[in-house]
């Protein structure tokens, strides 16, 4: 008689995980359920579907119950994988970075068209790096060539290290600078990099206690998600850096800053010169300073 506890089948293995994610209340416990299994059995999905009275194997069914148990509890997929997908490249995660958004593929192409539409040169900073996906997917994306210089920032030494090995994977070790540090506290821009126009990202944490009490983000890292009391306690912190950074740099300098929708105002209590951009959802994501 078969087991009671472990499945034989892909059919059945998917049909319990599903009951098991929907009483957890995960929202797409259909395709949770497919996407954790295709990993397990490192087949894609359609071929799973297309197979499912298959047999599984007794440790691949212990691998996928532990998999289903994790994300009953909320853990992330792309933790559970090691991976997520980003502006149509790959990269590698792990509970030590946040996982990359697609409403952030909003900086990415405000950068590229903004390289694409200009004569000048460029040095890139990008505070807060994590799993390196923002500069990592702008340089693989740059037809230009105009970008001379590319810094990541991070203050973790495990994000730092996570996306270093992003940039292996991506044979673009040599094109990034990586430091560890806390924003822009003590950094000195080398002189030649002053020849070029810099574009600073700052995906900084923005997120406020009451928003941190959302299930889907608590197995994220607290350090990359929360911004003080209002959100943005981090983009005070960076505009002070970034006056004492500007007396010293001669050429421009522009500041693109992601936000919750609804920092708007308050945002713009800080810079007052902010210009708005909308995500695709039409709403407010990106806050553009020229300095």
């Amino acid at each position: 008689m078969p087991s009671k506890t472990l499945p034989t089948t892909i059919k059945q293995a998917l049909n319990k995980a599903i009951i098991k994610l929907k009483r957890s209340r995960i929202p797409e416990a259909f395709l949770d359920a497919e996407i954790l299994l295709a990993f397990v059995i490192k087949k894609n999905r359609s071929w799973l579907l297309a197979h499912n009275e298959k047999a599984i194997t007794k440790s691949q069914s212990l691998l996928y119950k532990k998999l289903i148990a994790q994300r009953s509890n909320w853990w992330p997929i792309a933790y559970l994988i090691g991976a997520k997908g980003f502006y149509g490249i790959d990269f590698i995660v792990s509970p030590k970075v946040l996982i990359p958004r697609p409403e952030s593929e909003l900086i990415v192409e405000t950068v590229l068209e903004k390289i694409s539409n200009s004569h000048k040169t460029f040095s890139l900073i990008d505070i807060g790096t994590g799993s390196g996906c923002l500069i990592i997917s702008i340089l693989k994306n740059d037809k230009t060539n105009k970008i001379n210089k590319a810094i990541v920032i991070d203050i973790s030494s495990q994000a730092l290290a996570i996306a270093k090995t992003n940039a292996k994977k991506h044979h673009l070790t040599k094109k990034i600078k990586f430091i560890k540090n806390n924003l822009l506290k003590d950094i000195c821009l080398e002189a030649s990099s002053k020849t070029d126009e810099l574009i600073i990202l700052a995906n900084l944490p923005y997120l406020t206690k009451k928003q941190m009490a959302e299930p889907s983000i608590k197995h994220e890292p607290k350090k990359a998600l929360l911004g003080g009391a209002d959100g943005l306690t981090l983009y005070r912190k960076l505009k002070k850096q970034l006056e004492l950074i500007k007396k010293d740099y001669a050429k421009p300098i522009t500041l693109i800053c992601e936000i919750n929708p609804g920092q708007k105002n308050d945002f713009k209590k800080i810079w007052s010169q902010t210009i708005f951009k909308k995500d695709l959802a039409g709403k407010t994501r990106l806050g553009i300073i020229n300095l």
